[in-house]
């Protein structure tokens, strides 16, 4: 691991303990470790914290690591990652203490960008190569050593800091502490008051509505927004607060109280309390869209929706974000496939009348006589009526819609966009409008409802329901493991045989000439992360 990365230095346990000593762990509630490698840094860090966790209700730590390898070492061992590249993260969130060991390459740069997010306030402790400071030949350098003279930073220099690391060097380092006090601006409303003149809101910063092309750029972009607008309102309120005391006495509330919606249960500060809620609320919308979570079954929107909560603690940004998305796809493409034979096997279920034993073609599979394919035409117990209300028709009712959407995005899977569009919900609302119950016609099937509670469905399209069969009796291993990839004649009599009880030679010839419709990959049907 050491070799392929040559920047990656573990922070030995003596330097740990130099960087950590410069900090007051009681008056820190939220750090960011912003070159975390294998997470020792982090993990003294939360040893500190623990020390101290009378003074906070929970620790705080955000990490960010570059190497992929050591990023799924952190998740291993529960860390928080927020990002991959330094140099490129930005966020409205404040922390209390930015601590890292930089790489020795790039030192500079990454000082430089952590001084810069702790503009308003905020503490630095980093670990750099000395001959970062000691030899500033370059305009970044000479950046980065005005900065610290600035702010007055305290620099110790460390001869052999590494010699008795796990990756040793003998390279000099510099550890650097920088505290830059909390902007402290007077409220641009009080200045409104000393001209006499009234603050004037701009009309337009009411519409927040984005027209723009691209949803997750349009969604993105109002998250930013409406984080910038509460931040200020918050920041605003700060300043006016001393103005507001019940009482003339130091201690007194404010006659006026900014709070948060929802109780905040960590002990964030107000502006990171208020980022969370608004991260949560869009991470939701996120999870609720249409567009995002199109190719998800009611069903598995419901397990990821349950995994929202964790995300308050990760920008709402393109990275995290499209980061999401695929791993959304890898796990989905498990899901898709117990879905599509979820269905599979429910369309053969007898369920608790005999009509539904109309719905398969029994077969002699492979190696087995229980196999089976799907006809036409399925019957299976769905209510179209409501008994609650004198047996109204009600095709409508969210029982009857999610179990047709479910069937509906099964088929959806399997057909490669072929098909054209047929709104549900408002074929529906016309069915149910002009109590039409029989053959009402939607995008692969049309359905039928009868009073004692079923609905018959009959597809549409033979050679998608001949794909959705291919597909489950594969799946279950009822067809020759030479199905698709030998021509009939090559095949061995008792193949042969099994071929002909399910679909016979001239079906079979058809689906050999078009194997890329009829044999799918279950990764070709997701298009997540396109």
């Amino acid at each position: 691991m050491f070799t392929s990365n040559p920047d990656f230095y573990p922070t030995p346990k003596t330097l740990q303990k130099k960087m950590l000593s410069k900090l007051d762990f009681r008056c820190i509630s939220s750090v960011l470790e912003p070159s975390a490698g294998r997470g020792d840094l982090a993990e003294g860090i939360e040893q500190e914290m623990k020390l101290t966790n009378r003074y906070r209700n929970s620790q705080d730590i955000d990490l960010i690591e570059i190497d992929q390898n050591l990023i799924s070492v952190l998740k291993g061992k529960g860390k928080r990652v927020i990002h991959d590249n330094f140099l490129s993260f930005d966020t409205y969130k404040r922390y209390d203490v930015i601590i890292a060991n930089f790489p020795f390459s790039e030192g500079d740069k990454h000082l430089i960008k952590a001084i810069e997010l702790q503009e308003r306030g905020g503490q630095v402790v980093a670990l750099l190569n000395a001959e970062t400071l000691k030899n500033p030949y370059s305009n970044t350098r000479k950046k980065l050593v005005r900065l610290l003279d600035k702010h007055n930073a305290e620099v110790e220099f460390i001869q052999d800091g590494f010699t008795e690391a796990d990756r040793k060097t003998n390279v000099e380092t510099a550890l650097v502490y920088v505290n830059i006090p909390k902007i402290e601006n007077e409220s641009l409303i009080i200045n409104d008051l000393k001209q006499d003149e009234s603050y004037k809101v701009k009309s337009d910063l009411h519409s927040t509505s984005l027209a723009n092309a691209d949803f997750i750029k349009g969604i993105v972009e109002q998250y930013n927004y409406e984080v910038k607008a509460g931040i200020q309102l918050i920041e605003e309120y700060e300043k006016l607060k001393p103005l507001m005391l019940r009482s003339f006495k130091d201690s007194a509330d404010p006659v006026l109280k900014l709070e948060l919606g929802y109780k905040d249960e960590d002990g964030s500060s107000i502006v990171n309390g208020y980022i969370k809620q608004i991260r949560l609320k869009y991470w939701t919308a996120l999870f609720s869209n249409d567009q995002f979570m199109s190719l998800f079954t009611s069903n598995l929107k419901r397990k990821y929706l349950e995994y929202v909560q964790e995300l308050k603690d990760y920008d709402f940004s393109f990275y995290n974000i499209y980061t999401l998305r695929i791993q959304l796809n890898n796990e989905m493409i498990q899901g898709v496939e117990d879905t599509i034979l979820n269905l599979f096997e429910e369309f053969s279920h007898k369920h608790y009348y005999d009509e539904s034993s109309k719905n398969v073609h029994l077969f002699d599979g492979w190696k087995t006589n229980k196999a089976y394919k799907i006809n036409k035409k399925v019957i299976i117990p769905l209510n179209g009526y409501n008994y609650w209300w004198e047996g109204k028709y009600n095709p409508t009712s969210h029982e009857v819609l999610d179990k047709l959407k479910d069937i509906e995005k099964v088929f959806n899977y399997l057909d490669d966009g072929n098909t054209e569009e047929i709104d549900l919900v408002e074929s529906m609302k016309m069915a149910e409008h002009y109590e039409d119950t029989k053959k009402i016609d939607l995008k692969f099937f049309m359905v039928s409802f009868f009073k004692k509670g079923t609905c018959h469905i009959e597809f549409k399209n033979m050679d998608l329901l001949k794909k959705f069969n291919l597909f489950g009796s594969n799946r279950k291993g009822w067809l020759p493991p030479s199905y698709g990839k030998a021509s009939y004649s090559e095949m061995s009599k008792e193949e042969r045989e099994v071929i002909d009880n399910f679909e016979g030679e001239a079906s079979y010839n058809d689906v050999m000439t078009n194997k890329g419709y009829f044999i799918q990959d279950t990764r070709e049907m997701l298009k997540l992360t396109s």
